[in-house]
């Protein structure tokens, strides 16, 4: 069984950098390393996944990749050699059990599957979907230049364990991650995870796309069950005027959701749990509640001219020890707590920024939020590492049971500090000594 192995290694994982390790190897088959990469050296990084069980089909061209995805069976492993592949139509996975697509090098950089283009202009312009299916990995693979979806996730047709581990999504002109559904309450996409994950787009969309050239989010999912997105990295994820959606975007129906350890740079909006407008998916008088029982905690959301985290009916989400720096530009939307949130639990977070109810309602304690100037490294690259003039947020935080570590995975202290960062004062002491 591919995926309870996997499940295994994401528990190992430590942040202990890059690892040369092989990658799926057997005679003749290419092994790779760990590739560098845009993510800082102390973020989490992947491990290769668990040689294959079942029977393998090795590809080589785009052709054969549709061929591969119609012959597998379950327990089965797609594995594609080093190249660019254009594949003539979408992939489409329905009705496939516990089955893995991947990389034969582990360096995700090294095979990409690529769309239509940017400005194809085509509509339909979808990578890969996953259906009706149970148990799916993508692992190790790079998706890129294409106009509507590098990978969509069909909610509606109630796919079961979905993991999408260690891929790149570059220039995805609307969603990287799609996860559509239906009106069906009792149909929804159940446990996925979203890991080890970067997102980055070189472009802005036009003027003639949907609102004005706004219309564009990293990942933007609905009616999910027991999803986790950690240890992701996204950068410069725009709308051309500022109004893009957030590069984590989670709502309709959706349950039991974590958004931890992400790196959040340049984007029009972090993360956003709700909406406060309608969907199609919505019924007729159903009550609005768009993500219930969720966690934000240990992310890094520097910059975006919108905001860090918003909530838009949303009941039960606890945000916790979130690290946030606004530009001047809506300085005040550091955390917002749009209208229909509730039992809501805002606790730890450290906000160059302000903290804003904003018609819903919400517990804060012990945040820190204003002019952090010099508590942190160099927010201007990204970087929110606690310097040991953070004297507001050190040792100030509550203990809470679900942080007992931070943004990199180091234990908290007997006193936690406030914001994703534990500050070691032996660390900072030896980065200093450096610069001497």
């Amino acid at each position: 069984m591919i995926l309870p192995s996997l499940i295994l290694v994401v528990a190992l994982v430590t942040d202990a950098g890059a690892r040369n390790l092989s990658f799926l190897s057997a005679p003749g088959e290419l092994v790779g390393t760990a590739h560098p990469t845009s993510a800082p050296a102390w973020l989490p990084k992947a491990v290769p996944l668990p040689p294959p069980e079942g029977d393998v089909i090795r590809v080589t061209t785009g052709n054969e990749l549709l061929a591969a995805v119609e012959r597998i069976g379950p327990g089965g492993t797609i594995v594609l050699a080093e190249g660019h592949y254009r594949v003539p139509r979408v992939i489409v996975l329905q009705g496939k059990k516990n089955i893995t697509i991947c990389s034969a090098g582990g360096d995700p950089d090294k095979v990409v599957l690529r769309g239509k283009g940017w400005d194809s202009g085509g509509q339909d312009d979808d990578i890969l979907r996953i259906g009706r299916c149970e148990g799916v990995t993508i692992a190790a693979l790079s998706f890129t230049d294409c106009r509507s979806y590098g990978i969509k996730v069909e909610a509606e047709n109630a796919p079961q364990d979905v993991h999408i581990y260690n891929c790149r999504f570059r220039d995805i002109g609307v969603r990287a991650i799609k996860g559509s559904a239906g009106q069906d309450p009792n149909v929804y996409a159940l446990r996925g995870l979203v890991q080890y994950c970067q997102f980055e787009n070189t472009k802005v969309p036009s003027a003639d796309w949907l609102y004005g050239g706004d219309y564009i989010a990293a990942i933007d999912m609905m009616a999910l069950h027991d999803w986790t997105f950690s240890d992701n990295v996204f950068r410069n994820i725009k709308g051309r005027n500022g109004g893009g959606r957030a590069a984590i975007f989670i709502w309709v129906r959706s349950r039991n959701v974590n958004v931890e350890r992400n790196l959040i740079i340049g984007c029009d909006r972090g993360v956003a749990f709700g909406n406060p407008g309608q969907s199609t998916a919505n019924r007729t008088g159903e009550r609005l509640v768009y993500v219930r029982d969720g966690m934000i905690r240990n992310n890094f959301i520097v910059g975006g001219p919108d905001c860090g985290i918003e909530l838009w009916y949303a009941d039960g989400i606890k945000v916790y020890n979130n690290s946030i720096w606004r530009p001047e530009r809506n300085w005040s939307r550091g955390i917002r707590v749009g209208t229909g949130t509730a039992h809501t639990d805002i606790v730890n977070n450290l906000v160059h920024g302000e903290i804003h109810l904003e018609g819903g309602e919400a517990d804060l304690r012990q945040n820190l939020a204003g002019r952090l100037d010099g508590y942190f490294v160099d927010p201007a690259s990204g970087n929110l590492t606690l310097t040991s003039a953070a004297t507001g947020a050190i040792d100030e935080g509550i203990s809470l049971p679900e942080v007992t570590d931070d943004i990199r995975r180091r234990p908290r202290q007997e006193r936690i500090d406030l914001g994703a960062w534990e500050f070691d004062p032996w660390e900072s002491n030896q980065e200093r000594k450096k610069d001497e």
